[in-house]
């Protein structure tokens, strides 16, 4: 393979129930020139024996074993350890659609965007009794994430990583920088990548009002500039 255009960052942490689905999702990507590098945020669990099965029968896959930080102080390593000219990241229990990097890819080379999106849908899983404790949003959102973003490797060399400082909306921040710096950003009009919802979602049961403080702390930010 020639060398990757794409660096394909997975974040996790005991992660065994869904990060086999995840890496497959990468795996059946119709663009093939990229890595897959699963970033292990210390996990406890039997995470990191499922990746390394994994990596057994795909060459593109990489393990970092890193201790136990954070999420972004994870995701910062990984995108250090990368040298793809484009970047995407892909939450551990999330999935895409198999042809999600090769439109935001066609619709950046073709143009002069620093990063593009897609649409996200929500869907639910079921707990062991069959039962769901988180339910879904009906329709389509704008996604405005991580899992749906794919830009160029210049942006955090320009603009920094993730700020290891910050306990939830690490992707609020940083995006936040890239809007603040008035760079034109793309939002395909199709649902590319589906998040799961469960109680075991990282933004559920965290104070709202820190998430609510961090974009109002960058809307300041922005207005005096």
């Amino acid at each position: 393979m020639n060398a990757p255009l794409i660096d394909v960052v997975i974040a996790v942490y005991n992660g065994r129930k869904f990060i086999r689905e995840a890496i497959e999702s990468v795996q059946a990507q119709t663009w093939k020139a990229l890595r897959i590098i699963v970033a292990d945020d210390g996990s406890e669990d039997d995470t990191t024996d499922i990746v390394a099965s994994l990596m057994a029968g795909d060459s593109r896959i990489r393990l970092l074993k890193c201790p136990h930080r954070g999420v972004s102080a994870t995701l910062n390593t990984a995108i250090a350890q990368g040298a793809a000219p484009y970047i995407a990241f892909l939450d551990a229990d999330d999935l895409w659609e198999p042809e999600k990097l090769e439109k935001q890819l066609g619709a950046l080379r073709t143009g002069t965007a620093a990063a593009c999106f897609c649409l996200i849908r929500e869907f639910e899983t079921l707990t062991g009794n069959g039962t769901v404790t988180q339910r879904a949003r009906s329709g389509s959102l704008k996604g405005y994430s991580k899992t749906a973003f794919l830009g160029r490797r210049e942006l955090f060399d320009r603009y920094g990583g993730f700020d290891q400082q910050v306990s939830i909306g690490d992707f609020v921040e940083w995006f936040s920088r890239i809007i603040r710096a008035n760079l034109e950003v793309l939002l395909l009009d199709e649902v590319l990548a589906y998040r799961r919802v469960h109680h075991h979602n990282m933004t559920l049961g965290v104070d709202k009002t820190a998430f609510l403080g961090l974009l109002k702390a960058h809307l300041d930010e922005k207005r005096k500039n």
